[in-house]
């Protein structure tokens, strides 16, 4: 089967579900082509966009978690992992996948 893998955010109580922005959940299914999970997190990260060529078009969640302390926990991590966060933890996270999907449609449009 494989582990499944959700981005959090530990200082906005945020996360990113792969699935709800098209990707998979497996941690390689969400690495380095267009709309994945690792570009939305590029964006979400970005702390200076819109200042020159080949920046990311103006959206409100471009750099939103710039600064932010940032976990990737797959569902089969122990509490001796870094970052570790409990599930009474993350049942208190937003998720902001629909947001997410938003800013990386209107960037490959």
């Amino acid at each position: 089967m494989g582990q499944y893998h959700k981005l959090y955010n530990v200082d906005k109580k945020e996360y990113v579900h792969g699935h709800r922005i098209d990707n998979g959940l497996k941690l390689m299914e969400q690495c380095g082509w267009g709309k994945s999970t690792a570009t939305g997190l590029w964006l979400l990260l970005a702390n200076s966009n819109g200042r020159g060529g080949g920046d990311a078009l103006k959206h409100e969640f471009v750099g939103r978690w710039a600064g932010d302390r940032i976990v990737v926990q797959g569902d089969y991590a122990e509490p001796t992992d870094k970052g570790f966060l409990t599930e009474d933890e993350v049942e208190t996270y937003t998720d902001i996948s629909q947001q997410v999907k938003e800013m990386l449609d209107a960037e490959y449009a």
